[in-house]
């Protein structure tokens, strides 16, 4: 009987995408979008110039202006990349920063080990729509770039802490501490600092919860001696790798070697942190921004602590994240040179904090003799909250703009639009007592978990227009925290008025002779970058009969020695809410609204001498 061999059927290999990377790949497409969208419309603000132009200054030699010392060596890096390949404008001098931002958001991928799945994608989450992630991403802050350093240094760190020795980790562990401390930005030296005590609190608290024992601890240490004595030729490798990265990225390759002053400048703006506040700032700026931007980070962290002391369940990246927000709290107090973008020291550790109080929200509710809550019914609640939060905030919104129509500091001259006072009301009654109806029904576990999920989910999406609102719609009001100090967005039309007097007056190149009485670091200085015959003055008398000026808005009209006509345009607001009244300050809070009789405007008057005027078009000069 003869046998028949059939051929094995080869059955074509399945590509399985799992859940959780659709769900990264939305995170990271959202951050994105968050970061990207409209980057270039929004003209540069008076903390970017320096560093681009800095950049600008070395990638176009010919360019006017002094040379600068940029107060980031690494910002300076990825600016001139960005000029070199793509060109000078708002969204080149963005666009790395801007992809660091969206970068950060996706780290916690890197403690999913510890976090856990569900919590660290929670994390990612939070990170896309924080308003001061957003903000500072899109503002080219040197902050974004200290903080990525920070986070692979802290992921090499606890790769080596649990016995992973491979050399590319401590290379990675050089290479970060590097960056942050030598690289990044004043700020980078304090976080590293807040970082070592973040800690050494934690190895204190540590062997605090342990019971100590003296042999062991001896042989630990011992051992601990034996091991950093044995292995400590081993880091020469990496330390010479980020000695080599350090010079490589402060040069330019090489290319630069003047860029080694950035890394001076940065120890002298550390140093300078400790005296000098950001002008009109509020000590502590940093944490009152993240105060006011973040609130309810705040409140979710809080509890995050509370769950994690009533069940003792802290991990050492809990401990670690305590710590790390206690000693934020500090170093802002201290360094009070800190800017609105430091708040970032303070988000990272919330969120993470605020993950935990997340991890407690959707835990299954076990049955009861008297509870049996369905896994749907903390939904219902935290929906139902919702809507409820929603008519609070739209009266409370309505109720605060009604105070702005008192005509003094007291309440009683304000009138107070009454259907919002009821609806204030009603809504506080209604949360408070549908609270206790529904414990009564499902159970208090329930009930918390509901309302948690509710506060969670209305204050990611309110932090994020607050957050997009800050970097798009008004980055130009002083009223938003994150610029006081405001470039307006006539500085684009001034750049474009510019751009049309060389087009007819010198073919389009440009080089229209120009004479700017503006600081060479400045919004103006940025506005005329690429103008190679701008001629920066500080007496009138050097601008006498020049074709085109530059100058601040005078009460009278300056003597160039002939006749001029001027087109004004406002180059920046500035307001401080120092001075603001208290009755202002919710609808300020919520809306960004208030009595301005404090909000000062700055001007630069472009002067077009008589027959350079003679040969364009009008274009609404005021003489």
């Amino acid at each position: 009987m003869q046998t028949v061999v059939t051929a094995p059927v080869l059955e074509r290999p399945t590509l399985a995408i799992r859940l959780e990377t659709v769900a990264y790949l939305a995170v990271i497409a959202l951050a994105l979008v968050l970061r990207l969208a409209s980057l270039g419309a929004v003209p540069m603000a008076a903390s970017e110039t320096h560093n681009a132009l800095a950049a600008f200054r070395v990638v176009v030699p010919e360019a006017s202006g002094e040379p600068l010392t940029a107060t980031s060596p690494l910002l300076f890096a990825v600016q001139a990349l960005a000029f070199a390949v793509f060109g000078t404008s708002e969204f080149t001098a963005r666009l790395f920063t801007a992809l660091g931002g969206a970068l950060l958001v996706l780290t916690p991928l890197l403690f999913r080990r510890e976090l856990g799945s569900t919590r660290a994608f929670v994390f990612a989450v939070l990170l896309a729509v924080s308003p001061v992630g957003l903000v500072a991403a899109r503002f080219s802050a040197p902050v974004i770039w200290s903080m990525l350093s920070a986070i692979a240094l802290l992921w090499a760190l606890l790769r080596l802490r649990g016995g992973d020795d491979a050399p590319w980790i401590k290379i990675v562990a050089a290479v970060s501490g590097g960056s942050l401390i030598f690289l990044s930005e004043a700020g980078g030296l304090l976080l590293a600092l807040m970082l070592l005590g973040a800690l050494g609190i934690v190895t204190v608290w540590e062997r605090r919860a342990q019971t100590f024992n003296f042999a062991e601890a001896e042989a630990k240490s011992a051992a601990t001696s034996a091991f950093v004595g044995a292995r400590f030729g081993t880091w020469g490798m990496p330390l010479l790798v980020a000695g080599a990265f350090v010079i490589l990225v402060a040069t330019g390759t090489l290319l630069n070697p003047s860029g080694l002053n950035a890394v001076g400048e940065v120890f002298a703006g550390f140093g300078r942190g400790f005296t000098q506040a950001p002008d009109g700032a509020i000590t502590p700026f940093a944490l009152y921004v993240s105060l006011f931007y973040e609130p309810f980070w705040w409140a979710l962290a809080l509890a995050g602590v509370v769950v994690l002391i009533n069940r003792q369940s802290f991990t050492l990246i809990d401990r670690f994240l305590a710590a790390w927000l206690v000693v934020a709290m500090i170093g802002s107090l201290v360094f009070v040179g800190a800017e609105a973008y430091h708040a970032l020291w303070f988000t990272v550790p919330l969120i993470g904090l605020t993950t935990s109080a997340v991890m407690a929200m959707l835990k299954p509710v076990r049955e009861t003799e008297i509870f049996a809550p369905p896994a749907w019914a903390r939904w219902v609640i935290a929906l139902a909250f919702i809507a409820v939060l929603v008519v609070f905030t739209v009266s409370a919104q309505a109720l605060g703009r009604s105070l702005l129509t008192s005509t003094s500091e007291s309440l009683a001259t304000a009138t107070l639009n009454a259907n919002s006072v009821i609806l204030v009301i009603v809504s506080i009654m209604f949360l408070i007592i549908g609270f206790f109806l529904v414990a009564s029904v499902w159970g208090n576990t329930s009930a918390l978990q509901g309302v948690g999920l509710g506060v969670l989910i209305f204050g990611a999406i309110t932090s994020l227009g607050s957050g997009w609102g800050a970097a798009v719609s008004e980055a130009d009001s002083p009223r938003e925290p994150f610029h006081f100090y405001a470039t307006s967005t006539d500085v684009l039309l001034l750049r474009e008025t510019l751009h049309e007097l060389a087009e007819r007056n010198s073919g389009g190149f440009n080089v229209l002779p120009l004479s700017v009485m503006a600081p060479q670091d400045g919004v103006i200085a940025w506005v005329v970058r690429d103008f190679t015959q701008a001629e920066y003055i500080t007496d009138l008398r050097d601008a006498l009969g020049d074709q085109v000026v530059l100058l601040p808005a005078f009460d009278d009209p300056p003597a160039l020695g002939t006749s001029y006509v001027g087109q004004d345009f406002i180059t920046a607001l500035t307001w401080t809410p120092l001075a603001i009244y208290a009755l202002d300050v919710p609808t300020w809070w919520m809306q960004r609204h208030a009595r301005f009789t404090w909000m000062t405007l700055e001007s630069t008057v472009l002067w077009l001498r008589q027959d350079i005027y003679e040969g364009v078009e009008p274009q609404d000069a005021a003489g």
